[in-house]
């Protein structure tokens, strides 16, 4: 076993025990709260049970509770007959449930309440942790750093964002009336709109501030999905946040390390043009390409912070190696794919299979059905033309078959144990040279900075933005439905991914009490506040309801929860499954696909 497979194995463990101890004792924390106020109240307990389902192990208390971890880890619960009939759940009780005395409506109340007071409590607590650890800021500011130009290179379609105006350095002060502090905030506000125009479509109102003056610019978001294969995503306007530009160490020969630059010095502009992230420094670079630039830099360590201007021209260098794109007809529209050869024993396991295979890396768009067939990682090992099966290695062989092809070819995509046959339509290919991209030689150094919320603040903020979240779900005319809910897999997918740092762990420990104790509190029979509505209505009414009638209605909801928990995880494992996806075309795009940079060589003529 190599050293980095042995590190993350480690690593999956320590994600596993996050997992197991922030979410499990989230589950842990709210049936305390229940347990302890019902022994409190001096009512009956027969379980306190971690997940549902059939005992996996545990024990019995001196108390004669059965204290248990069950099979299925959606939740937990504590039996008490003498609340509600919950055996559908929870399991059969032992002795006769009607034969016990019945509680008050305030015990009730208590009990039933309790769940969710503990679950405020400990989030309250993570809360103050993080008031003294302090928090790394996300994306801090409402500043747009940078507005992409094209959503389809090819057709010239502009972006949302670049359809209405949009422009770096423009500050975002509300999006539809809401104010916002951050970018994450617009970022959600943009995907929750339920606002639309007069033919239906999204639509944002953004009040931005632009050199001084405030403006209001209306633009028509579109529906993207991050993950490949994958048609569930959510409006956006494609814009980036505006990042401090802070020089890492220049590289050797650089432009940079020729000119001066330092380690540590922020950019500011070029030409006299305000920078605001790497992607709008790529760009202004290209338009200069071989052109001398006058690039402006600030000392944020001098007192006070000094500027300076020097001049220096980029260099074209390699950043790429030669890739394929493939282009066909599905459904009467052109859909792409693109290829990086790659060793072929990136599959086979084989170390005598030295030669390259032409490996797909991307397919746009998402929803196409060939695309998702052929897949990130799938490689194509041959085309079969009207004399006879050509094999493909490189992205000359690709668009020579292709040529000869005409308007239909049978492609042979491997997917690792099988070898496919799929025919597309009308196919074209071309070679795509090495990209040549000026640069200056500096890499971004990304800093966080820490910020320290109280915790009122930190839990206002949350509850904000669930009940944000529950009115757009309620809202037939937004965009956010159920599809976006994040289920149990997701939770411990989000768990894992953040295990580096384990202040995000406990910010979203509490993100996920604060939405426990809301959805327990929700008056839906099953959950906490249908005990409390039921328990209301019944002193009201003077009388119990018919223990039939409470039977029934706690079976069907107890089906409907089941059933909408299913739906979720089943939404969580599509999630799950487009972000290896995504994983794995990060990982042929950056092993196989860039170059680094490097300035040693001359540069091309």
């Amino acid at each position: 076993m190599s050293l980095n497979e042995i590190a993350s194995f480690f690593g999956s463990l320590y994600g596993i025990f996050l997992i197991v101890l922030f979410f499990g004792g989230s589950i842990f924390v709210h049936e305390l709260g229940h347990f302890l106020a019902a022994r409190k109240r001096g009512l009956k307990i027969e379980r306190f049970s971690i997940g549902f389902g059939p005992r996996l192990f545990g024990w019995t208390g001196k108390d004669g509770v059965d204290y248990r971890i069950s099979l299925l880890p959606l939740g937990g619960y504590v039996a008490l007959p003498q609340m509600a009939d919950m055996e559908a759940i929870e399991g059969k009780n032992e002795g006769d449930s009607e034969a016990l005395p019945p509680i008050s409506y305030t015990d009730k109340m208590i009990v039933a309440v309790a769940g969710v007071v503990f679950n405020i409590i400990f989030a309250f607590l993570l809360a103050c942790i993080l008031w003294i650890a302090k928090m790394p800021s996300g994306d801090a500011g409402t500043t747009v750093g940078y507005v992409a130009q094209y959503s389809d290179i090819e057709n010239k379609t502009l972006t949302p964002a670049a359809a209405a105006g949009l422009q770096p350095g423009d500050t975002i002060l509300s999006v539809n009336g809401s104010r916002v502090s951050d970018f994450t905030e617009v970022r959600t506000q943009i995907a929750g709109s339920a606002e639309k125009d007069e033919n239906g479509k999204p639509r944002v109102i953004l009040t931005v501030s632009r050199a001084g003056k405030t403006l209001e610019i209306v633009a028509s978001p579109e529906r993207r999905s991050p993950y490949p294969g994958s048609t569930a995503g959510w409006l956006q306007l494609d814009i980036e946040p505006a990042q401090d530009m802070i020089i890492a160490q220049p590289m050797k020969n650089s432009p940079a390390a020729k000119a001066g630059l330092t380690q540590g010095e922020k950019i500011i502009a070029v030409d006299g043009k305000r920078v605001y992230t790497t992607l709008q420094l790529s760009e202004l670079l290209k338009a200069q390409s071989g052109k001398q630039i006058a690039l402006t830099t600030e000392n944020p360590g001098a007192i006070p912070p000094a500027e300076r201007t020097v001049r220096l021209t980029p260099v074209p260098i390699k950043r790429s190696v030669e890739t394929a794109t493939l282009l066909f007809t599905e459904n009467g529209k052109t859909r792409t794919l693109n290829f990086v050869p790659a060793p072929e024993n990136l599959r086979t396991k084989d170390p005598a299979a030295p030669r390259t295979a032409l490996t797909a890396f991307s397919f746009l768009p998402v929803d196409s059905e060939i695309g998702q067939k052929i897949g990130v990682g799938s490689i194509i090992t041959g085309v079969n033309l009207p004399k006879a099966i050509v094999a493909v290695h490189s992205p000359k062989d690709l668009a020579e078959a292709v040529a000869e092809a005409g308007d239909s070819a049978e492609f042979f995509v491997s997917n690792g144990a099988s070898v496919e046959k799929i025919t597309l339509k009308n196919p074209k290919a071309k070679v795509e040279p090495p990209e040549m991209r000026p640069s200056i030689g500096v890499g971004n150094a990304v800093k966080r900075p820490l910020v320290r919320k109280n915790p009122v603040e930190q839990l206002g903020k949350v509850f904000e933005d669930t009940f944000s979240t529950l009115g757009k779900l309620l809202n037939p005319k937004s965009e956010i439905g159920v599809k976006h809910l994040m289920g149990v897999v997701g939770m411990a997918e989000v768990y894992y991914s953040a295990a580096d740092d384990l202040r995000r762990v406990i910010w979203f420990t509490i993100v996920i009490n604060i939405n426990l104790a809301i959805l327990n509190i929700l008056p839906i029979p099953v959950l906490d506040g249908g005990h409390m509505v039921i328990a209301t209505i019944q002193r009201l009414a003077g009388r119990r309801f018919p223990l039939k009638i409470l039977v029934g209605v706690q079976y069907l909801f107890i089906g409907l929860l089941f059933a909408f928990m299913g739906y979720v995880i089943l939404n969580d494992l599509e999630r799950c499954s487009s972000t290896k996806t995504l994983e794995k075309q990060n990982l042929l795009v950056t092993k196989y696909c860039l170059v680094a940079p490097d300035f040693t060589e001359p540069a091309p003529k």
